[in-house]
């Protein structure tokens, strides 16, 4: 599998693209998804400062420990094997792009609401 990143505003990305897609014999499946940044750095001293500290402080888990309890809650996957089974995997916060890390940080505030009463502030309403 071949993974690019091309900027179809560069020339030259285009043409290093096409040269590569003319060599190609036999079936294959390409797709294209926008390209976005992984996690910020902002992101993740919101999450391991404010986030898991709140959790924390709340549940008597490590942060290292609720972080493992929330990849499992919002972060799993399952995945067929060759041999028909299916294995969960947990995602990783470090291969989220922005986006996705906000969509899971949104997941456990909501979580620490809902089921523990604990309101996590955004990170514009605190210094961190």
């Amino acid at each position: 599998m071949i993974d690019l990143v091309i900027d179809f505003d560069s020339q030259e990305d285009k043409v290093k693209l096409f040269s590569l897609l003319k060599h190609l014999k036999g079936r294959h499946a390409v797709g294209i998804k926008k390209d976005r940044k992984t996690r910020s750095l902002a992101e993740n001293r919101y999450y391991w400062g404010i986030i898991l500290t709140y959790i924390a402080d709340e549940t008597g888990y490590s942060k290292e420990e609720a972080h493992q309890i929330f990849g499992r809650m919002f972060l799993r996957y399952d995945k067929q094997m060759p041999d028909g089974t299916t294995e969960a995997f947990v995602r990783s916060t470090t291969s989220l792009n922005t986006m996705e890390m906000e969509e899971y940080l949104e997941k456990i505030r909501i979580f620490a609401l809902s089921e523990l009463g604990t309101y996590i502030p955004l990170p514009n309403e605190i210094n961190y």
